[in-house]
């Protein structure tokens, strides 16, 4: 498995909790997958292309991986050529990044307040920041190994 070298930003921690855990999963036939860094200057393409300021944290994301696959659908987070918006199940404001749980839901960001959200069968839950949601991916992480 293929791990980007780890940032010292806000997500160190988060991250190498998830890297540990995918490295101890794998052994048990786990799939995991993480692509190289976003490119800087695509993130600010991007943002300006589409007038959207991408969350510090999920930039910070970016800056350890462009997508990754975590323990085969615990969640599968985009890089910047995967975000999508004007779903018609999701709210108008959600900038679609991902998916967990391999049923559909799927994760974003506030396009307007930068509030990271999760769609959850027509429900939406707002966490604080994309650190908590990640927070939650290493609990459903740990509870598979």
């Amino acid at each position: 498995m293929y791990i980007p070298d780890i940032p010292d930003n806000s997500l160190t921690n988060e991250i190498t909790q998830i890297v540990e855990l995918s490295k101890k999963l794998e052994e048990k036939d786990y799939y995991f997958e993480f692509f190289q860094t976003e490119d800087e200057e695509k993130i600010i393409s991007w943002e300006k292309e589409n007038s959207i300021i991408i969350p510090n944290s999920v930039k910070d994301w970016l800056r350890f991986t462009r997508g990754a696959i975590l323990a085969d659908d615990i969640a599968r987070i985009g890089g910047i050529n995967g975000f999508e918006f004007g779903c018609d199940y999701v709210p108008d404001e959600m900038v679609i990044i991902g998916q967990i749980i391999g049923d559909g839901q799927l994760i974003g960001f506030s396009k307007e307040t930068g509030e990271f959200m999760w769609e959850t069968h027509a429900d939406i839950i707002i966490f604080d920041s994309f650190a908590s949601f990640l927070n939650e991916v290493v609990i459903r992480m740990l509870e598979k190994s």
